[in-house]
C-alpha cells in the first residue's frame, strides 16, 4: 500500500511540475527514458511574455532529485512551434446514410414495479450496416495530414563544460532574450479549452495548435541528453495605430435555421433587412466599445412584421480561416474557441468588465401613414440609430495570420421581429403547439387562461456576422518602427543575451539591437497520412506552467514595499 500511495504521488508531481524521472544510460538519446534511473529532475521559469522589439529578463531554476552524480551541464531553450492535422472526406465520395439503430423497449414508465433490463439489444439492418462501416473505414477516401513548423529553437548554455566539478542540484540563475522587432503570433490558452479532440470515425477532423515553451536540456557523462519541460509563454504582436480600421459597413440578415433536416422556408414576400454599423477608428483588448447600429427595412408596405431589438455579441470563434490550400472550402467547420495566453488577473478589480455579455438594444421605426399600409407598394425605411456597448476582454485573441490559421473575431448580430401574421412557421414545433393551443378556443377565451396567445409572442430571429478587428493594448509603449511579420523572408528570432549586457543592450534603438537577432530559419516536418491519433500539444494530462503567472507572483511581491497593485497590474497590462 505504502508503494502504491508513493507511486500515485510521484505521479502527480510530474505533471504539476514538470518532473522528469529518467531511467537508462545505454545510448545517446534525447528521450526522458534515456538517463540514469531514479534521478529526477524538474526546471521552472518564471518571465514575462515577449513584445516585439524589447529585451526581457527571467529567472530559471532547477532542481536534481536521486542519483544524478553524472549530470554535466545544463542548457537552457526555447522554441516557438505549430501544428495541424486534418482527417477529411473525400468531397467525390460521400459516407452512406447511418442506418437506423432501435431498441425494443416495452418498459413503462407508469408500471410502479417494472425491472429495466440490464442491456437492452440494438435492431438494424446488417447489410445497410456492413456497408455505412466499410465505408467509414476505407482510409482511401479520407485525406489525413499532419504536419509541425518550428519557426525558431534557441537555447544557451547555463553551466557545465568539460573538467567541471560535479553541477549543484538545486541551481537558479537569470536569463535574458533580446526580441527582435518581429511580429509572432500571440500566445494561445489551450489549458481549459480544447484539449483532444475525439472525433467520431464518421466525421471531418481539423486541428491546429502552437505553442511557446521553454525547455532544459541535461548533459550526462555518457552522451544522454535529456529535454526538461520549464513552462510555457506567450508573444505580444505589436501594431502601429493607423485611421479608418474600423469602417462603416452594411450587415444582411437572414432567418436563423433552427432545423439542419429540413429546407429553410421561403416566403418571397418576407421583408429583407440590413443593419448598417459604424465602428471606432480602433478597438482595444480589455475595454468597452460603442457601436451604433441603424436597422433598414425594405419590403412591402402591406406587411405587419415588426423589428422588435437588436443584440450584439462577439462570438468565441477566434478561426476566421484555415491556411493551407486543402482546406480553403472547409472554413466552414471547426473553428477552435479558445483564449489568449495572459497572466490570471481575475481576482484583481482593476479589470472587472462590466457585466453585460449580450447587449441588445429596443428598435424604433416611425410610424408610416396609414393610407399606404393599405396598398402592397415596396417601400424602404430605417430605424433611429441605437448605441450597443461592447466588451472585448482582456485575454481575447487580437487578430493574427499564421502559418495555418488566421486568427480573428467576429461580431453576430440577432434581430428579433415580431412576424407579419401571414408568414409561415418556421420550427414545426411552434406550430404543432399553437394548434394545440387553441384548438378548442376563440379569441374571447383569451381572457380566461393566463397566457397570451403564441401567436402574439412568436418572433422571428434574423441573424447576421460581421468581422471586428481589435488589437493589445499598447498606448504607453508606443512602436518605434513597424515589426516585420514573423512569415516574412526579413522576419528574425529571439536570441538569449547575458543579464549583464541587458542594460547597455536597452540604450540602443530598435534598430541597431535587431541586427544583433539573427534571421530566423524554420523548419517544416510533414506525416503524410498522418501518425495515428495526433499528439497535441496540450490534453488533459499535460497542465504546463504559464510563466507570466509565475512572473506576475514575483512582481506583485513588490506591492508589499510601497507599490499599488493596480499600478503594477496597469503596466502588466500595457502590451496585453
Amino acid at each position: 500500500m505504502t508503494m502504491l500511495r508513493w507511486q500515485s504521488f510521484a505521479l502527480q508531481v510530474i505533471w504539476a511540475a514538470s518532473i522528469l524521472a529518467f531511467t537508462d544510460t545505454s545510448t545517446e538519446s534525447k528521450e526522458p527514458s534515456n538517463a540514469p534511473y531514479h534521478c529526477w529532475a524538474s526546471a521552472w521559469v518564471r518571465a514575462p511574455d515577449m513584445v516585439p522589439g524589447d529585451i526581457i529578463a527571467g529567472d530559471i531554476r532547477i532542481k536534481l532529485i536521486g542519483p544524478c552524480t553524472d549530470a554535466e551541464s545544463y542548457v537552457l531553450g526555447l522554441r516557438y512551434k505549430e501544428k495541424i492535422f486534418w482527417k477529411l472526406r473525400r468531397q467525390d465520395a460521400p459516407i452512406p446514410k447511418r442506418p437506423e439503430i432501435k431498441y425494443n423497449s416495452t418498459d413503462s414508465n407508469s408500471d410502479l414495479f417494472q425491472v429495466r433490463k440490464p442491456v437492452q439489444t440494438p435492431y438494424y439492418n446488417e447489410t445497410e450496416w456492413i456497408t455505412y462501416q466499410n465505408s467509414v473505414q476505407s482510409k482511401d477516401l479520407w485525406s489525413v495530414h499532419e504536419e509541425e513548423r518550428i519557426a525558431f529553437e534557441i537555447k544557451t548554455p547555463l553551466v557545465g563544460a568539460e573538467g567541471a566539478e560535479r553541477l549543484t542540484t538545486s541551481f537558479t540563475t537569470r536569463f535574458g532574450i533580446l526580441v527582435p522587432n518581429t511580429n509572432y503570433p500571440p500566445g494561445l490558452d489551450y489549458r481549459h479549452g480544447i484539449r483532444r479532440l475525439h472525433s467520431q470515425g464518421d466525421t471531418d477532423m481539423i486541428h491546429s495548435e502552437l505553442i511557446y515553451e521553454y525547455f532544459v536540456e541535461i548533459t550526462f557523462g555518457n552522451g544522454t541528453i535529456s529535454e526538461i519541460p520549464a513552462g510555457i509563454t506567450a508573444f505580444t504582436p505589436l501594431y502601429l495605430s493607423t485611421l479608418n480600421d474600423m469602417p462603416s459597413g452594411n450587415v444582411s440578415l437572414v432567418p436563423t435555421d433552427f432545423s439542419r433536416n429540413s429546407k429553410p422556408v421561403v416566403d418571397v414576400l418576407r421583408s429583407n433587412y440590413t443593419v448598417e454599423l459604424s465602428f471606432p477608428n480602433r478597438v482595444y483588448r480589455n475595454s468597452s466599445v460603442n457601436i451604433t447600429a441603424t436597422v433598414h427595412r425594405m419590403g412591402y408596405t402591406n406587411r405587419t412584421d415588426t423589428p422588435m431589438q437588436l443584440c450584439a455579441f462577439l462570438n468565441g470563434r477566434n478561426i476566421n480561416q484555415w491556411q493551407p490550400q486543402e482546406l480553403k472550402n472547409r472554413s466552414h467547420i471547426f473553428k477552435q474557441v479558445t483564449r489568449a495566453l495572459v497572466p490570471s488577473l481575475q481576482y484583481s478589480s482593476t479589470i472587472s468588465p462590466p457585466f453585460n455579455p449580450h447587449p441588445c438594444g429596443e428598435i424604433s421605426f416611425a410610424a408610416a401613414p396609414a393610407d399606404v399600409t393599405r396598398e402592397g407598394h415596396i417601400s424602404s425605411s430605417s430605424s433611429e440609430p441605437l448605441s450597443l456597448s461592447i466588451h472585448v476582454s482582456h485575454d481575447a485573441v487580437p487578430d493574427f495570420s499564421t502559418y495555418y490559421q488566421k486568427l480573428g473575431h467576429g461580431l453576430d448580430l440577432t434581430l428579433h421581429v415580431k412576424p407579419d401574421l401571414s408568414e409561415p412557421w418556421e420550427r414545426d414545433f411552434e406550430k404543432t403547439q399553437w394548434e394545440k393551443q387553441t384548438a378548442e378556443m376563440d379569441e374571447t377565451d383569451f381572457d380566461w387562461v393566463p397566457w397570451l396567445p403564441l401567436i402574439q409572442t412568436r418572433r422571428q430571429y434574423l441573424t447576421g456576422n460581421v468581422g471586428l478587428s481589435f488589437i493589445s493594448m499598447q498606448n504607453q509603449r508606443p512602436v518605434q518602427t513597424t515589426p516585420v511579420h514573423y512569415l516574412s523572408n526579413e522576419a528574425r528570432q529571439p536570441a538569449f543575451v547575458d543579464v549583464s549586457d541587458i542594460a547597455d543592450l536597452r540604450s540602443m534603438t530598435t534598430e541597431e539591437r535587431d541586427l544583433l537577432a539573427p534571421i530566423a530559419q524554420p523548419s517544416i516536418k510533414v506525416f503524410e497520412g498522418g501518425r495515428g491519433f495526433p499528439d497535441f500539444y496540450f490534453d488533459r494530462m499535460k497542465q504546463p506552467i504559464y510563466v507570466g503567472d509565475t512572473w506576475l507572483n514575483k512582481v506583485l511581491s513588490v506591492t508589499s514595499r510601497g507599490q499599488s497593485e493596480r499600478d503594477v497590474l496597469n503596466r502588466l497590462l500595457l502590451v496585453q
